[in-house]
């Protein structure tokens, strides 16, 4: 009997943007991205992630995994997925890759991973008087997590 494994593919952001619609818990719109890459169990997607620019404005070649979206019920697909985008993040000359997760989410997928917590955010609203925006989705303050290579781990 054949064992099927997940395992991961190349996946175009056109492909993965609808999928992160359907599939995301908490946040289904997802604006662009740079690259992404799936992981498939036979020949049926069972999670994408996202990778594109980080929030803010760093002057540095920083990246962020803008979305990690599973298929509940794929054990380890999370961790496949934030492995692949660090490796690869690596390898195109990032010095950072970041993402972030919400107060009550443990983290456990991007520690089994090797990221590294680099405490919480402040959170909030990003309009200004000067630079009016829509209100954010959720404003609450957020988990920041670092690539273990990310030149912004304290050491």
């Amino acid at each position: 009997m054949t064992r099927v494994t997940l395992r991961l593919a190349p996946c175009t952001i056109k492909q993965a943007i609808p999928f992160v619609a359907l599939v995301h818990r908490r946040l289904p719109k997802v604006q662009g991205g740079m690259w992404a890459v799936q992981v498939v169990l036979g020949d049926e997607t069972r999670g994408v992630a996202i990778v594109g620019n980080p929030p803010g404005a760093w002057a540095d070649y920083s990246l962020a995994v803008l979305r990690c979206a599973v298929v509940e019920g794929t054990p380890n697909a999370c961790s496949m997925l934030y492995g692949a985008c660090s490796r690869s993040a690596k390898a195109q000359g990032a010095d950072n890759l970041v993402t972030y997760t919400h107060a009550t989410e443990h983290g456990s997928s991007l520690r089994a991973a090797g990221w590294v917590h680099g405490g919480m955010t402040r959170g909030g609203e990003h309009s200004r008087e000067s630079r009016p925006r829509a209100l954010a989705i959720d404003p609450l303050p957020k988990n920041r997590w670092w690539a273990p290579w990310s030149a912004r781990v304290r050491p």
